[in-house]
């Protein structure tokens, strides 16, 4: 049975580390909320599930419905800084539009894949353990390689400036640096990645459903708050926190995986997923701190010293850690 459990906890999480890693680029390093993601991520699997049926490439699908999760989080983003509301209100808007959009892109509540062929159909031609092992493998290394790409784009200029504004937004904008084009940066590329996550959930599971991104922004605070439990990544940690959100994604589906191979009815899938949420928050109060003395300590290549009186400046900071 543990091996099941292994198997189910790879193929059904890996496809929603995108996801978390676009929560946790708001939630942690700008430090907002976005409920865009649930809207974004059913979007994106909206999008790949008809172009995979009118019998589209489906790596072109994919393309299309990461870009369609883009322009979601872009439209949240105006609505945030033209009529000046909370990320969080934008993006209740959002997630209830998108809905209805999502509903129009199917045509029905459900569209089934079944007989098409998608980006696992050469490895897995078959349903089966052995259709499994591999799918987990494929999506093993499109989530590292993305993984790898956000770590390189949290190194660049850019990047930098956007781990900066989390920690301190009024200095970032003293230094020239424009927040509000960080602010879109960011809700685009969460909104990419959940579009991205989407797509591959509706090709791992063989159908686009409207209601799929229900939940999915409470599981991914939930995923993150576990991977920064075991972690601990800091706004200069660029392999704590990608590595923190691939813990923490899986850790989330094995809890999820376990019960149901235990016999939990899947009706009580989100009172587990709420329950995860408590116990995360909980032992960010209560174990974090000791936890602290018994986690691993990831060596960082140390930065440059400059011999000055003058207080370095948050940029700098993330520079010199980086």
């Amino acid at each position: 049975m543990i091996d099941n459990i292994i198997v189910d906890m790879f193929v059904t999480g890996l496809p929603l580390i995108p996801v978390f890693l676009g929560i946790y680029l708001v939630l942690r390093i700008r430090e907002d909320f976005d409920m865009t993601v649930e809207g974004s991520f059913a979007l994106g699997g909206a999008v790949v599930g008809v172009i995979i049926v009118a019998g589209g490439n489906p790596w072109l699908a994919m393309l299309a419905g990461t870009i369609a999760g883009s322009l979601a989080g872009l439209v949240t983003s105006a609505l945030s800084l033209l009529l000046r509301l909370p990320v969080l209100m934008a993006g209740l808007v959002m997630s209830m539009a998108l809905f209805s959009v999502n509903l129009r892109v199917l045509g029905m509540p459900t569209v089934s894949l079944s007989g098409q062929e998608t980006i696992f159909t050469v490895i897995a031609p078959a349903p089966g353990r052995e259709a499994d092992i591999a799918m987990s493998i494929m999506l093993g290394v499109i989530v590292l390689l993305i993984l790898a790409a956000f770590a390189l784009f949290l190194r660049t200029e850019v990047g930098l400036a956007l781990r900066a504004s989390g920690l301190n937004a009024r200095m970032v904008r003293s230094q020239g640096v424009n927040d509000r084009g960080l602010l879109v940066l960011s809700l685009m590329t969460s909104n990419a990645l959940a579009g991205f996550g989407g797509g591959l959930m509706v090709q791992m599971q063989g159908f686009a459903d409207v209601n799929m991104g229900g939940g999915i922004f409470l599981a991914g605070v939930g995923a993150v708050l576990l991977g920064v439990l075991f972690l601990n990544p800091t706004g200069s940690s660029v392999i704590r926190i990608v590595l923190a959100v691939l813990v923490g994604g899986l850790v989330y589906r094995l809890i999820l995986v376990a019960a149901l191979r235990f016999g939990l009815p899947a009706g009580d899938l989100k009172g587990v997923t709420a329950l995860t949420l408590i116990i995360a928050v909980a032992a960010q109060s209560y174990l974090a701190p000791a936890l602290r003395r018994y986690r691993i300590r990831i060596p960082q290549k140390p930065g440059p010293s400059v011999a000055t009186t003058d207080e370095p400046t948050v940029l700098e900071r993330e520079k010199t850690n980086a």
